[in-house]
């Protein structure tokens, strides 16, 4: 499965109906929000490192106005689709989204308020060399540099 799962978590999370508006979601997708907003988007190569996460449990149309998916607190260790092939020395590396389902494990720390995954491994479950394992991070919504 391509996207995002949780390997292992902390908490005893389900899933929720959580609001979108317009969005194609895949299963496994990161989603965010934002304060202010009332419906979740998918992950894209700007989405930023405080905003509110969730991992889609469903596909959706863009017809649809909820998907099921389960928040993301930070703590959990998240099993995620790399761009490039998993390398272990990047472990430390924080990362920016390709899209909704993918990271780009680019092979450099990415230092912007855009990161949002750390990774901690690679996984080599059944030959696959572009699983990595690590932490999405997650904030509050608010962006700490608005005024």
């Amino acid at each position: 499965m391509a996207g995002f799962k949780i390997l292992k978590s902390p908490r005893n999370t389900t899933s929720e109906k959580l609001p979108i508006s317009s969005q194609t979601v895949a299963l496994g997708a990161l989603l965010e929000r934002a304060v202010g907003a009332t419906t979740w988007t998918v992950g894209t190569t700007v989405s930023n490192h405080f905003t509110l996460k969730a991992i889609a449990d469903e596909a959706a149309t863009s017809s649809a106005t909820s998907v099921l998916a389960t928040r993301i607190w930070g703590d959990e260790l998240i099993s995620a689709t790399a761009k490039n092939t998993a390398d272990a020395s990047h472990n430390g590396d924080r990362m920016l989204l390709t899209n909704s389902t993918t990271v780009n494990n680019a092979g450099s720390d990415n230092t912007s308020q855009n990161v949002c995954f750390i990774q901690e491994g690679i996984r080599n479950d059944g030959g696959l060399t572009n699983e990595i394992v690590g932490r999405i991070i997650v904030g509050n919504g608010v962006d700490p540099d608005a005024s």
